[in-house]
């Protein structure tokens, strides 16, 4: 049994050889990374310009309140005459400045005659007020974007300033998630059987997908059951893509099939079980098909709440790593521990879903109500997940890192 770090390096050492390098439409691309580094064709801004409404002056002519000639108007998008001593010209933002002019006054400090003809500038200027430089954001040839950036929101709009389309990135893989277990029924049925439940794990994980890699589009062929048959005809439209993610049947049970059937098609396992809680039965490794074609298999376990930490931990990274996103050494948020009751120690690292709150500037972790790895209400209720590593005990007022759950963030406020 791998330890979470162990597990967490075989994961990253396995996912560069799985990347297919692209050019990928600047609309897709959210969530990948940056294949190279992504250097600047030219200044930014590309003219000096104006960052407020109001009068373009040169400031010799500007220094204290004065008035001048009006010369006309720049509005974004055009272009100016050379402006001439003794006049001003009314500018917009975002306006390049007309030659020889080097500085705004903002229309609320102006006053324009009634005819129009001139324009009164009841304050005085300094060079380049209310106004920004050629090349004050990037020079030509600066690198904008780094390679393995993650392109998120802000980085798509960036990549789009730079005039790049299509971007140097890396292909999707295809993926095919296949929850398995007799006991499942599809969300929607009519009935329930005695004994059935609704299945939720094929609809956590592709959500789950969907948030790391918004272009992603899972094949979900429906519900495996515990059959060797049925089973094995679902593995085989498994395998034939680059990544397959199956929901319970990894763990030690009469009808726990999976392993053992995909270890029949050639699996190389890397991981089966990995010392956390919740999450231990997990599988990881490589079915290199007829075809010369691999396939990626991860088996997670099939309670709902170990199905989502070991998709947050372990595939999330693996992922957005073959998608070219070269995440840094980052600091872990942290949070002062604060359970009813102190956490035992236990051999394997604990992962307590809890609240956050901040007061003061101090986060405190509060685990929710919740009932173990089966109680997806708990889950969900949490803003993240405190970590118990393996051998200590959970105590109130220890300090304990924070694992995200997918895009939640802290909530400020009393935590009453």
């Amino acid at each position: 049994m791998m330890t979470k770090d162990e597990a967490l390096a075989a994961l990253a050492a396995h996912a560069p050889g799985r990347r297919r390098p692209a050019l990928v439409p600047l609309a897709n691309c959210a969530g990948r990374g940056v294949a190279e580094d992504l250097a600047a064709p030219f200044d930014f801004p590309p003219f000096d310009k104006a960052v407020m409404d109001g009068w373009a002056v040169r400031s010799a002519d500007a220094a204290a309140p004065v008035s001048l000639a009006v010369a006309g108007r720049i509005t974004a998008g055009e272009t100016g005459t050379p402006l001439r001593a003794g006049t001003a010209v009314k500018i917009m933002t975002g306006a390049p400045l007309p030659p020889d002019a080097d500085a705004v006054l903002q229309v609320e400090e102006s006053e324009l005659a009634s005819d129009g003809e001139t324009v009164a500038l009841r304050k005085g200027v300094r060079p380049w007020l209310n106004t920004a430089r050629r090349g004050e954001d990037w020079r030509r040839g600066d690198v904008v974007v780094p390679r393995g950036t993650r392109i998120d929101a802000t980085v798509q709009a960036l990549v789009a300033m730079l005039g790049l389309d299509p971007v140097p990135s890396y292909a999707l893989p295809t993926v095919c998630v296949v929850p398995t277990g007799d006991e499942l029924v599809p969300p929607g049925s009519a009935t329930v059987p005695p004994g059935g439940i609704f299945e939720s794990n094929g609809t956590l994980v592709t959500a789950l997908l969907r948030e790391t890699l918004p272009d992603l589009r899972p094949t979900c062929p429906g519900i495996a059951p515990d059959e060797r048959r049925a089973l094995g005809a679902f593995l085989d439209v498994g395998t034939a893509h680059d990544v397959l993610i199956l929901s319970g049947g990894v763990s030690m049970g009469d009808l726990d099939l999976v392993a053992p059937m995909l270890k029949e098609r050639g699996l190389v396992p890397t991981i089966e079980k990995v010392a956390i809680k919740p999450g231990k039965p997990f599988l990881f490794g490589d079915v290199r098909r007829a075809d010369g074609g691999v396939c990626t298999v991860f088996g997670l376990p099939g309670n709902p709440v170990s199905s989502c930490v070991t998709f947050e931990l372990f595939v999330k990274p693996w992922l957005r790593s073959v998608v070219g996103v070269v995440d840094g050494p980052v600091g872990r948020a942290t949070a002062v521990f604060a359970p009813a009751t102190p956490l035992k120690a236990i051999p394997r690292t604990q992962h307590v879903p809890v609240r956050i709150t901040v007061v003061d500037g101090r986060a405190t972790a509060v685990p929710v109500r919740w009932n173990g790895s089966g109680d997806l209400r708990g889950l969900a209720a949490a803003d993240g997940l405190a970590v118990i590593p393996a051998g200590v005990a959970g105590e109130p007022g220890s300090v304990v890192e924070i694992e995200p759950i997918g895009h939640r963030s802290f909530r400020a406020g009393t935590g009453a």
